[in-house]
């Protein structure tokens, strides 16, 4: 019953490997099927109901604003997601309309379905009713996980006491979805411009621009460090730069890559309770 729960709620297999055997089960994951469990018991819509049935997004209502992105795009949450989007989503969305008063232009590097970013589009436009989607940027493969880098692993202990590196719970190719569906669901936002192909070469196609809101939810280590080393010198000051996976237990090398490079950089940045990471840049 757990292991089809996790497969439901990760879309992929985190248990026991089929063939030798496999090798120790991450804390992280031992965390989240705790989580998992608990959040499947949980009256969940109470839950949202009390933490955001007043929160808003924009001049709209967050939950109705999820609520629609969420069935716009097809995305499905499952429990061990339910609070923590709408936690993350309000966040961003916070950090994107602060960015709105800023010159420059707006990116988000991992797309995946568009949930995130057309959530930030429609509180745009419940403060602007003309906001077409004109200076936001969407960049991802639309092919799921790139191959994973050393930095992605996660180190434990095996049973005999000797250090093992097991790696990410999400394998190459995993998050691949329907480029199509994707750009028919910003059909309201034509001014949106998408950019497919993998990080860091894409990154090289997008035109020469400051920027002032940079969301990057690509997962792993190497495009993640691939992301900052190239948007924070074009950041404007004031402006944010948001990692989604910071605090992701599944996803270590995002956290690993963005401690590098701030530490590089003398970057100051704080982490949120949702996970995420943030810089606003000084000056």
């Amino acid at each position: 019953m757990l292991g089809r729960l996790l497969k439901d709620i990760f879309g992929a297999r985190v248990g026991p490997a089929a063939g030798p055997a496999a090798p120790p089960e991450p804390p992280a994951v031992q965390r989240l099927r705790k989580i998992a469990a608990a959040h499947s018991r949980a009256p969940l819509d109470r839950h949202l109901a009390i933490l955001f049935g007043a929160a808003p997004a924009g001049r709209r209502g967050l939950l109705e604003l999820t609520a629609e992105v969420l069935d716009r795009t097809g995305s499905a949450l499952p429990p061990l997601k339910v609070l923590q989007r709408r936690f993350s989503t309000q966040t961003l969305i916070a950090y994107f309309l602060h960015a709105r008063t800023l010159p420059g232009r707006w990116a988000e590097c991992g797309v995946f379905s568009g949930a995130s970013s057309l959530a930030l589009c429609a509180a745009a436009r419940s403060v602007d009713s003309a906001f077409d989607g004109a200076g936001l940027h969407l960049v991802d493969s639309f092919e799921g996980l790139g191959p994973a880098h050393e930095r992605d692993h996660e180190s434990v202990r095996g049973e005999n006491g000797a250090e093992v590196l097991v790696p990410p719970v999400f394998r190459e190719g995993h998050f691949r979805t329907d480029f199509a569906k994707v750009q028919a669901a910003f059909a309201d936002f034509p001014g949106v411009e998408f950019h497919k192909g993998w990080i860091p070469d894409v990154l090289a196609t997008l035109p020469e621009a400051r920027w002032s809101f940079v969301h990057v939810d690509v997962d792993l280590y190497a495009p993640t460090r691939a992301c900052l080393e190239y948007f924070l010198p074009r950041l404007v000051p004031g402006g944010a730069i948001v990692c989604d996976d910071y605090g992701a237990p599944t996803f270590p090398g995002a956290a690993r890559a963005w401690d590098e490079v701030c530490e590089i950089g003398g970057i100051p940045f704080v982490e949120l309770p949702t996970g995420q990471a943030v810089i606003l840049k000084e000056g």
